[in-house]
């Protein structure tokens, strides 16, 4: 007797976090939509990021950074991801794990590192030599 596993007709499709945020959803005056571009509620937070994307355009927070802080799961990685949408196709949104920069097996250095280079589309192939002996 032969036992196969029986594959699945149907295509199978991988399906990321937050692939129904399109946008912040906001109006010409900056003011949140209720349901609109993935998000539903968050009016506050997403017409404070609006204000931060403006600012953006403006060159106004050229060389800075932001920092979104608060519990898990209240919508700080979609709103990152929000604020990327709205500056266009250009901007790159690489999201990082806290226990990924935190591990003991990796420095902190080179995790950020490599992050920056994939957010600037960067690749570096590196060949390390490993001698053995006394």
């Amino acid at each position: 007797m032969r036992i196969e596993e029986v594959q699945s007709t149907s295509k199978k499709q991988r399906i990321a976090t937050h692939t129904h945020i399109k946008g912040l959803g906001l109006d010409a005056n900056g003011t949140a939509i209720g349901m609109s571009a993935g998000f539903v509620g968050q009016a506050e937070a997403r017409e404070a990021c609006g204000l931060v994307v403006d600012m953006i355009r403006q060159k106004k927070m050229a060389g800075r950074a932001l920092l979104l802080a608060g519990p898990p799961a209240t919508g700080k990685t979609a709103l990152a991801l929000g604020i990327s949408q709205e500056l266009g196709s250009k901007v790159p949104f690489c999201p990082m794990v806290g226990s990924e920069v935190y591990s003991s097996e990796v420095k902190k250095t080179e995790v950020l590192m490599e992050n920056f280079r994939r957010a600037i589309g960067l690749r570096i192939k590196e060949n390390k030599e490993v001698y053995e002996g006394e």
